[in-house]
Order: C-alpha cells, then sequence, then structure tokens
C-alpha cells in the first residue's frame, strides 16, 4: 500500500507540475524532434498499393466503396479523404444490429456472392481479399456440407457460429468434452453437454443471431470414442427462436468488438440427421459403421483440423493488412509522422466523449 501511495504522489505532482508553461519550455525532452519525424515523403499512391496490395485491387476498392458509401459505416471527410469510424460509443445492443445491418447490405451488394459455390484458385483469392479488407463471412468450413446449407450460409439464410471453444479445455481441441453418439435404431446423432466445462464459450454469434453452428465433439459408436468431429446442428428457429434442448447465454460486454455477439452454448441430447456429420474425413453408415480411408487416429485429427488453418492465417493477414492501412493513411494525407499521431488523437477524441 505504502508503494502504491508513493507512486501515486509522484505521478501526482508530475502532473501538477506540467500544466506550468514554464516547466513545459524548459523541458528539453518536450521540443526535442528528431529531423526524419517531419519529412513528407512525396510518391505516386497507387504504385504504393499495387505494391502493399499485390492483387484483386478491383475487389478491394470495390468493397472499400461501398463501405464509405453508406451511412452505416459512419463515414467521415477528411479533406479528400473518406474514413469510417466504428462508433464504440454506441451501446453493445446497437453494434450488434448495426452488425447485422451492415452485413445485410454488403450481402445485398453482392459482396458474398460465390463464395461458398465458386471453386477455384480466383474464388479463394478474392475471399482473402474481402478478409483482408476486414469483411468475413459466416462460414461451415467443409466442403463435404451439404450443398443446399452451402447455399443458404451464403445467401444468408443460414447463420452459422462456429462453436469449437469450450470453457474448460482452452485450446486444447482433441481435449473437448462435449460427447455425440450415434444412434442406429434412428440414424441420428446425439450431441451433449455432460459437464459445466464442456459448454461452448465465447462463440461468436451465438448469443443473438445465428441459427445454425457447428458443433465439435467426441465421437462415441458402441462405447469407442473415435475423436473429435465436427457436426450441423440447429440452435434457432427463422424466427430466431431457441430450438429444444439447446441453451443459450450471452457473455455480455466486451472491452472491444461489441457489434460481435459472442455466447455460450449448452446441448442436451440434441438430435441431428445422420447427414449433419462433416464426412470429408470419415463417415458414418446408417447401420453404425465407421468409415475412413486414413486409419491413424493422429493422421485423422491433423487431416480433420486442416481446414481450420487459413482461419488461423487470416488472424495474421488481418493484422498486416491494418498496418498497411495506416501506412496508406498518413501517406495519403502527406503528413509527417508528428502530425499524423496529433491528427489521430483529434480524430478519435469525438468517438471516445460520444458522437461519431
Amino acid at each position: 500500500m505504502d508503494r502504491a501511495l508513493h507512486r501515486t504522489n509522484i505521478i501526482n505532482n508530475h502532473l501538477l507540475q506540467s500544466n506550468s508553461p514554464q516547466f513545459i519550455s524548459t523541458n528539453a525532452c518536450l521540443s526535442y524532434s528528431s529531423p526524419e519525424l517531419n519529412e513528407v515523403s512525396h510518391f505516386d499512391l497507387k504504385e504504393m498499393l499495387k505494391l502493399l496490395d499485390g492483387r484483386n485491387l478491383e475487389d478491394r476498392d470495390r468493397l472499400f466503396n461501398l463501405i464509405t458509401q453508406s451511412k452505416l459505416f459512419n463515414p467521415r471527410k477528411v479533406g479528400e479523404k473518406v474514413f469510417v469510424s466504428p462508433g464504440c460509443n454506441q451501446t453493445m445492443e446497437q453494434q450488434r444490429e448495426m452488425t447485422m445491418k451492415r452485413i445485410d447490405y454488403l450481402l445485398e451488394k453482392g459482396v458474398f456472392r460465390g463464395w461458398f459455390t465458386e471453386k477455384g484458385i480466383q474464388t479463394e483469392l478474392k475471399q482473402l481479399a474481402v478478409l483482408e479488407v476486414g469483411w468475413g463471412h459466416p462460414v461451415f468450413g467443409n466442403e463435404a456440407t451439404p450443398r443446399q446449407v452451402v447455399r443458404d450460409t451464403e445467401n444468408y439464410v443460414v447463420k452459422g457460429c462456429f462453436a469449437m471453444t469450450e470453457l474448460g479445455h482452452g485450446s486444447n481441441v482433441r481435449g473437448i468434452e462435449t460427447i455425440t453418439r450415434y444412434d442406429s435404431n434412428t440414424a441420428e446423432f446425439v450431441i451433449n453437454t455432460p459437464c459445466e466445462s464442456a459448454q461452448r464459450y465465447w462463440i461468436g454469434g451465438a448469443a443473438n443471431h445465428a441459427t445454425h453452428t457447428v458443433v465439435f465433439s467426441q465421437l462415441e459408436i458402441n462405447g469407442k470414442n473415435l475423436g473429435v468431429h465436427a457436426f450441423i446442428c440447429q440452435i434457432r428457429d427463422a424466427d430466431g427462436n431457441i430450438c429444444p434442448n439447446v441453451r443459450i447465454a450471452d457473455c455480455g460486454h466486451k472491452s472491444g468488438l461489441n457489434g460481435v455477439d459472442n455466447g455460450r452454448i449448452w446441448f442436451d441430447n440434441v438430435r441431428v440427421p445422420r447427414e449433419n456429420l462433416l464426412n470429408s474425413v470419415a463417415d458414418v453408415s446408417p447401420d453404425g459403421e465407421y468409415l475412413s480411408a486414413i486409419e491413424d487416429p493422429d493422421k485423422r485429427f491433423a487431416a480433420f483440423l486442416a481446414p481450420l488453418t487459413s482461419g488461423r492465417v487470416t488472424i495474421a493477414v488481418g493484422a498486416v493488412y491494418t498496418s498497411k492501412v495506416m501506412i496508406h493513411f498518413k501517406s495519403s494525407l502527406g503528413f509527417s509522422w508528428k502530425s499524423f499521431v496529433a491528427y489521430m488523437c483529434n480524430f478519435l477524441r469525438p468517438g471516445i466523449a460520444g458522437g461519431s
């Protein structure tokens, strides 16, 4: 406690001194400016964008234009440039509703057209470009997903969420506790949350909007554990009502990204058709025979998780692209780095004070 009070007094004295013009004028640190901070580079911004982005420039430009043209994204004009702000001064409920409106707007403009129903390298590159710009799409992420579900997901009739994380298992996917047993009498899988630590936790889209989820679960047939598999499970009907034997709770307010409605999910012996198993790696016959071309459980598990790798890559890609945006932002306004920092403080302050 004494050390905390001591530090508080030091900070308090510093703040009191900093109000004095004499203190500021005589402090060498505050008046020093490195020569390179005041340099302004002049070069062709279009050429720089080609170098930074490299591909799918038309797709990126189209998406940026759609975003900056809509009031849903809080556009603000600064000089000849238009920037968007997230609206962090809104309540959690308002941010979530705004997210859905933005998705509907981009869907109407055809941003997600062909996202799942078209195949090939060009489609994948377009997807990555859209993701880099900052907009993904709810996915079921497996080529074995039924065709109708793929179409409905692309058109946002099915609103998907990705239910892999559990409260107790952390990032240990192999150790998840949710159990799915096969009932050969009805040709159905029965999904169950056996304990509190097995609740699905932090699932984006689950709290309010998702109609379906992909459940990662231990598959059990005739008492034998065959490892982690994924199943499509409906959790809400078309009117937004939670399905029987499914329980959902809100994760609540977060320090950021409140437009995403993170939630928790429990399953109480929820039955899904046999066809709802995502079966690119393994399948189950109607009579309960387990079928897989990969006999080694370790290799089968690796093959099963392989499609998730792209999601991890996009996290790093998103961070890189954000850095690219900031470089372009600074260069396009012709700011020195010192002016750029001052501008950002002024640009962000209205949103913090209440009104962006």
